[in-house]
């Protein structure tokens, strides 16, 4: 049984007694030719001066490669399974670009559904008992709601709705028309209706033939992201503490204070080896040797279930420990509605459920597969945002 994952933006599939496979989009990378074409046959209109005024060059300023072009990244951001072995569903996303892709993985042939710039997408699935594949799409107001679309790509409805964030849906073994998914409450401002903050995320059971909703999981302290259940009917999802609203964060906000003139003292430092590196072409500290620009940037970060996780923390922070996500992000499951979560395992980013019920999961940069209570190695790539069953 082969498994995909999604790290570094990158898609793969795994084999049990085979080396990785790296899927590559023709879409993407006939988009960027036109692109590429079409710099080079209008870029002259653009160009920068051969004499260059500024001290800081163009380049540092806005991001741009030496020879002056924008960079155009290629990002997969959902995978999973289709109708068989040798189909799968993904979103590819392309600069401001996004969309819908079937491949067809013996004939090494990719299908383009959609694709659309401004719109985002928050989880997918294929139901093959009714050839549907169900997205969450983003609204205009800040919402997401659970749509339908038929396997050429055409919309067919919108299986949720209200003011909140629904995603990362997922199919229920053994019931043809029912999925479960996260969801998380929105809070507006009374007089705007502007959107200001995001409730705990909990998981819901729609069984969209007949209209039936149920609350599966809810606890005011936790978000719960990312649910699955298997053929027995137990229920797995990603448990992390739930962001504190701003008026519970006097703790947070006594710390900042504190922190303050050390924070103020580091960008006073940072300013002035920036304009070091400038005219002097040197940094003000060596310690270690010498440093490249590329080595002061910071490393960013990378939006998981809706939230942010900082990159610098992964080897700074003790509660990172290495991993992708802190340790309480962890896998939990509920084998009876009322029942207490079970912890199944600590620094999960991501995880899936295989038919034969064991489980995948990663903590950013290994995967795992859990089977008859045993845990063994499938995979170590970088930034593991996604893996699947396929």
């Amino acid at each position: 049984m082969r498994t995909l994952a999604i790290a570094n933006g990158e898609l793969w599939l795994h084999s049990p007694n085979g080396a990785p496979t790296q899927i590559q989009s023709p879409f993407a990378k006939e988009l960027i030719e036109r692109a590429e074409q079409s710099r080079r046959t209008t870029g002259w209109k653009h160009a920068p001066r051969e004499q260059q005024s500024g001290v800081i060059p163009n380049s540092s300023l806005w991001g741009h490669r030496g020879g002056g072009e924008a960079v155009m990244l290629v990002r997969f951001l959902h995978a999973c399974r289709g109708a068989d072995d040798d189909t799968l569903y993904y979103v590819l996303a392309v600069g401001e670009t996004r969309g819908l892709f079937r491949r067809h993985l013996a004939e090494d042939r990719e299908v383009r559904l959609f694709h659309r710039t401004g719109w985002d997408c928050e989880g997918m699935v294929y139901n093959p008992a009714d050839r549907r594949i169900f997205l969450t799409s983003r609204n205009g107001d800040g919402t997401a709601h659970v749509e339908a679309y038929d396997e050429d790509g055409n919309r067919r409805g919108t299986l949720t709705d209200g003011d909140c964030v629904d995603a990362a849906p997922s199919l229920v073994p053994g019931r043809a028309k029912t999925i479960v998914y996260q969801s998380s409450g929105v809070a507006r401002n009374q007089q705007s209706g502007h959107l200001v903050a995001f409730g705990h995320a909990c998981v819901h059971m729609l069984d969209y033939g007949s209209g039936q909703l149920q609350t599966l999981l809810d606890n005011a302290r936790y978000d719960f992201v990312a649910p699955r259940m298997d053929a027995q009917g137990r229920l797995y999802a990603i448990r992390r503490p739930a962001d504190k609203p701003a008026h519970q964060q006097a703790g947070s906000a006594l710390m900042d204070t504190l922190l303050m003139p050390f924070r103020l003292l580091k960008a006073i430092f940072g300013y002035l080896n920036f304009f070091s590196m400038v005219y002097g072409k040197e940094p003000l500290r060596s310690a270690g040797g010498p440093r490249t620009p590329e080595l002061d940037q910071d490393p960013g970060g990378l939006w998981l279930h809706g939230r942010m996780i900082e990159l610098s923390k992964v080897k700074n922070d003790p509660q990172y420990a290495g991993k992708l996500v802190p340790r309480n992000w962890e896998l939990v499951r509920v084998t009876a509605a009322g029942a207490q979560p079970e912890v199944i395992a600590e620094h999960v980013a991501c995880f899936d459920l295989r038919a034969n019920g064991s489980v995948i999961y990663s903590n950013g940069f290994d995967v795992f597969e859990l089977a008859g209570g045993e845990v063994r190695d499938v995979a170590r790539q970088q930034q593991v945002a996604q893996v699947g069953a396929v």
